[in-house]
């Protein structure tokens, strides 16, 4: 379970991230709004929808995430509005709403890296994104501009591996999937 808690810890990590330092003060990414697709295979299996606008102020995460022998793990759903967010269990619908202090909204991409002591390695092409390649103490992190594209992260000799298949940026993302109500 500790393994669980660690890479739950690096997600909520990563949901507000962004890869670039000099981005405008309240941005989370470099491009107005997308939807990503990722799978993740390793010792845990599943998929995840991130679909955000205004730059990452308003963002929804879907996750299905599954030990590799297929037993259910995760089934939940985060909005983030701005200053807050909202996560909720699939199964129970069972809802948190977490206040997020003014340091979370704000750029956590170079926090992340320095403090998982990751060094960029170069460049990979994930979903058609020409990503920055960074390695380090836990793994390996792809962002392509400001999204994580790809992770590998082990911790106590299980390995996740998170990787985006589809990159959207041109179909409009619906105001209504970033609604509390509607979940």
């Amino acid at each position: 379970m500790n393994i669980l808690k660690n890479y739950l810890f690096f997600i909520l990590l990563t949901f507000t991230i962004n890869a670039d330092a000099n981005a405008q003060a309240g941005n989370h990414y470099l491009i107005k709004a997308a939807q990503v697709n990722y799978i993740f295979s390793g010792d845990f299996t599943g998929s995840e929808n991130l679909f955000f606008d205004n730059y990452g102020s308003k963002e929804l995460l879907i996750k299905k995430l599954h030990t590799a022998k297929g037993g259910k793990i995760v089934e939940s759903k985060a909005i983030r509005l701005n200053d807050t967010l909202t996560e909720m269990d699939i199964n129970t619908h069972q809802k948190q709403i977490i206040p997020l202090q003014s340091d979370e909204k704000t750029n956590q991409t170079l926090v992340m890296l320095n403090a998982g002591n990751f060094n960029k390695l170069g460049e990979e092409t994930i979903a058609g994104c020409t990503c920055q390649k960074y390695t380090g103490e836990m793994g390996i992190v792809c962002i392509w501009k400001g999204v994580i594209l790809k992770s590998e992260i082990s911790v106590a000799d299980k390995k996740m591996i998170k990787t985006a298949v589809l990159v959207d940026t041109v179909t409009a993302i619906k105001s209504s999937l970033f609604s509390i109500n509607e979940h």
